[in-house]
């Protein structure tokens, strides 16, 4: 997807020095947000399995819970690609 990847990238803390994801504020945004399963997404947003999976979806629960992204954009995006679905 060109473009729009707001939301999709950085959502988590990195470590300056290994330049890996935090493992403890990894967890603590998992815990607090939550993951999408496939099947919680795709009733919000009607996408296939291999786009859900492409995109990492699961953790757009913690992009939404951070404010990084709406369900709105989302929604606008899948729409805006669906065509090439």
């Amino acid at each position: 997807m060109p473009g729009a990847t707001e939301g999709f990238v950085n959502i988590f803390d990195v470590d300056a020095l290994t330049m890996a994801y935090d493992p403890v504020a990894f967890a603590a945004d998992v815990l607090l947000y939550g993951l999408y399963t496939y099947e919680e997404f795709s009733a919000l947003v009607p996408i296939p399995e291999t786009i859900f999976d492409a995109f990492n979806g699961q953790y757009l629960k913690v992009s939404i819970g951070k404010c990084l992204i709406t369900l709105a954009d989302i929604l606008a995006l899948a729409e805006r690609y669906a065509s090439f679905f």
